[in-house]
């Protein structure tokens, strides 16, 4: 079933996403594929700094070829390296910011020009973005029109996405204390999340986001990194919601629905361990303590590997 207008699905990748990307991507694109009317691909070309760049060399080529042989021969995709030529670095500032120059990645050293690049890359205007971890349940193929019927009926509305996990047999969100309960299995927030999201570039073309700086501590490790001195994405877009008013929303949608979830860490053994997790959330066949919580939690992927190595970093910061 296809949306009664066009709509873009946009997914953020680079090189070192190879090792979830190969199990994650085909599943995303089984799940939405058919409701869109083009899939764009964005491939990050300047490799970020940190935990940002871990395993851009080692998996380039493998990556290439993976979505070259095992994507394009089997999804309708256009793959668009991200372009951070000045010209055109230009043109998508003042699409976003009326200006004429913006930053290439975070204070954290994490993208930030390419998330403007994806959108700005789409043909249609009403954009679905997703980052390149995010996991689809429920499998509705309605969901982006029940989607696009909601920015129809509420001009307040900037950004839609499904669930945050598993419906809650109660109806309940964990660990989301700002979440306004608006319906059945339907949330309105007062920020958004760059993970996933649906929007209309329109409003851009009408109103233009400020690139802010983070809090002063994250200004000093910026410095300290050789990083640029700019906010999350997601915080600027939520400052820019606040300040004209508008919301998100967060539902199921009809019959099975569709709902998210997050993988929190990178492990050795969530790579492992991800093949059976994949086919796990499409059979939804996940523990009760899943639903309602938008990350994976340790009864379906073992976190014991991540959580050891936080304890032993603040100890060595201690």
């Amino acid at each position: 079933m296809r949306s009664a207008k066009e709509v873009s699905l946009q997914i953020n990748l680079f090189p070192g996403d190879y090792p979830h990307v190969r199990h994650i991507l085909p599943h995303q694109l089984k799940t939405l594929s058919a409701q869109v009317d083009e899939i764009i691909l964005t491939i990050d070309t300047k490799p970020s700094k940190g935990r940002f760049a871990a395993g851009w060399q080692e998996y380039s080529e493998i990556f290439e070829d993976f979505l070259h042989f095992e994507i394009k021969p089997f999804f309708n995709v256009r793959i668009i390296p991200v372009d951070y030529n000045e010209k055109v670095k230009a043109a998508i500032s003042n699409f976003f910011f009326n200006n004429s120059d913006m930053p290439g990645k975070d204070f954290r050293g994490g993208p930030f020009y390419a998330y403007f690049f994806g959108l700005y890359s789409t043909t249609h205007d009403l954009v679905f973005h997703l980052d390149s971890d995010i996991l689809l349940g429920g499998s509705s193929q309605k969901w982006i029109t029940e989607a696009r019927s909601i920015f129809d009926a509420d001009p307040r509305c900037f950004t839609i996405s499904p669930l945050p996990g598993p419906p809650h047999p109660r109806g309940v969100l964990i660990g989301q204390p700002g979440a306004i309960k608006i319906g059945d299995y339907k949330y309105q927030f007062n920020g958004m999340s760059t993970r996933l999201f649906l929007l209309n570039k329109v409003a851009f073309r009408q109103q233009k986001l400020t690139i802010n700086k983070p809090g002063l501590r994250d200004q000093l490790k910026a410095m300290v990194q050789g990083n640029p001195n700019a906010d999350l994405p997601e915080h600027i877009i939520s400052a820019f919601m606040k300040k004209h008013n508008r919301t998100r929303i967060d539902f199921l949608g009809s019959g099975s629905g569709l709902w998210s979830l997050h993988p929190p860490y990178r492990t050795k053994a969530f790579y492992e361990q991800l093949q059976s997790v994949v086919k796990l959330v499409e059979l939804n066949q996940l523990p009760e303590n899943q639903n309602g919580f938008y990350d994976l939690i340790d009864e379906v992927c073992d976190w014991g590997e991540a959580r050891t190595n936080l304890i032993r970093n603040r100890w060595w910061k201690n």
